[in-house]
């Protein structure tokens, strides 16, 4: 199954109109998709910095050749636009993860130029897997969500998702505070452009 991730900011629109809209616009594309999940950066200051992007949705499709007219088609100006494979690195035993307004922190990454897409993966799958299972079990981390761009594809805006999930904001800013998250992008250094910017934005989900 490949995933379109969007990207979309929010303009002048207040918070709680840009909210509406976007879910409602989501909605209505979930027929034109096998799943969609979208996403809206939470209200409250979470996590310092104001994110570049205000909502995300994926929209899931069974073959390339839909997945590739999702990602051509027009989104706005300074949209951003990923055809992605995901893979969950991490879940808790017994967690269950709501559909309306579950909380996540997502990140993104750009892998250096000179690592080819297939090479640059498997870094980071090596990297992710190198954090102790303790760590994560004593962490407030529900599920670990990783996404990378496919091959051979035009305008893709990052080459790797992060989405880390949570039961409450507390948790979040407990998990940003120790060296977890330091722990799970260890190794970044040797494979992403550092000079690249970072998306980086703490949201909540509706499964649509």
């Amino acid at each position: 199954m490949l995933k379109v991730i969007r990207m979309v900011k929010r303009g002048d629109k207040l918070p709680a109109e840009f909210r509406q809209e976007w879910l409602e616009r989501n909605r209505e594309l979930r027929k034109t998709a096998n799943n969609l999940v979208a996403s809206v950066v939470a209200e409250s200051n979470i996590l310092p910095g104001e994110p570049l992007f205000h909502g995300v949705a994926a929209l899931y499709y069974p073959a390339i050749n839909e997945a590739r007219a999702a990602h051509e088609m027009d989104i706005g100006k300074e949209a951003l636009s990923v055809i992605a494979e995901e893979k969950v690195l991490y879940e808790r035993t017994g967690a269950a993860l709501k559909t309306i307004g579950q909380l996540k922190v997502i990140l993104t990454s750009i892998r250096k130029k000179e690592l080819p897409p297939a090479q640059y993966k498997d870094a980071a799958l090596k990297g992710y897997a190198k954090v102790e299972s303790k760590m994560l079990m004593d962490s407030g981390i529900l599920k670990i969500v990783g996404s990378f761009a496919t091959a051979g594809e035009k305008k893709q805006g990052f080459d790797s998702m992060l989405e880390l999930y949570f039961a409450s904001a507390d948790e979040l800013k407990a998990a940003f505070g120790s060296p977890l998250i330091g722990a799970l992008r260890k190794d970044e250094e040797t494979i992403v452009d550092l000079d690249a910017p970072e998306i980086r934005m703490v949201a909540e989900e509706f499964v649509l």
